[in-house]
């Protein structure tokens, strides 16, 4: 849904294209406020031919409570350069940073009010995470258990102690198919210092 550009603000960053305005972001079609984005997705590939580098990309889309959405891309003819890196970097943080305090509150809400909040490749409750297996049941891991997360080859993975007290790591799924990763890996950062003692 478009809007006006006043409801936006003043434009901050034009990014091929893209706009990212004081109250949201916007091209040519569309246009989506800080507080009717619903989700981020993450994505990116590397292309090789015979080994060697042939093109890399990285895309944040920011999809709206209507479903309409608008993609940031950073493209490289061979590999994406340090100053491309940084400027996509420094752009994805600067979205999360105008949505998160919004969705952390509902997040963190939700868990105490004893709601199961879904990442579609996990799920986060009062007390784990869990995971569905390819035939039957679900992989879960204790919050109390978890020591950190990251990313891995295109994959968001957490660390936690299993039942024998040793350390373990397990993958809960491709970053681009996980709706605000951001919001999951902010969460679970916190479980871990939580556990932790920080």
């Amino acid at each position: 849904m478009r809007t006006d550009q006043h409801e936006l603000g003043s434009i901050l960053h034009t990014y091929r294209g893209r706009h990212i305005c004081e109250g949201g972001v916007c091209d040519k079609k569309e246009s989506i406020l800080w507080d009717h984005v619903d989700r981020l997705f993450l994505d990116g590939f590397k292309l090789s031919v015979n080994f060697l580098p042939a093109g890399e990309a990285i895309r944040l889309r920011v999809v709206g409570t209507t479903n309409h959405h608008i993609d940031f891309t950073q493209r490289g003819v061979f590999r994406l350069g340090r100053k491309a890196q940084a400027n996509f970097w420094d752009l994805y943080q600067f979205i999360v940073s105008k949505i998160i305090g919004r969705q952390w509150s509902k997040l963190t809400k939700d868990i105490a009010d004893g709601r199961t909040v879904s990442f579609d490749q996990f799920h986060i409750s009062s007390s784990a995470i869990s995971r569905k297996k390819f035939f039957r049941g679900y992989n879960t891991i204790d919050l109390d258990r978890i020591t950190g997360c990251d990313f891995c080859s295109a994959q968001f993975v957490v660390d936690y102690i299993d039942a024998k007290g040793r350390g373990k790591r397990t993958f809960l799924g491709p970053v681009s198919q996980i709706p605000n990763v951001h919001l999951a890996q902010a969460f679970l950062s916190a479980m871990a210092r939580r556990n932790s003692g920080q």
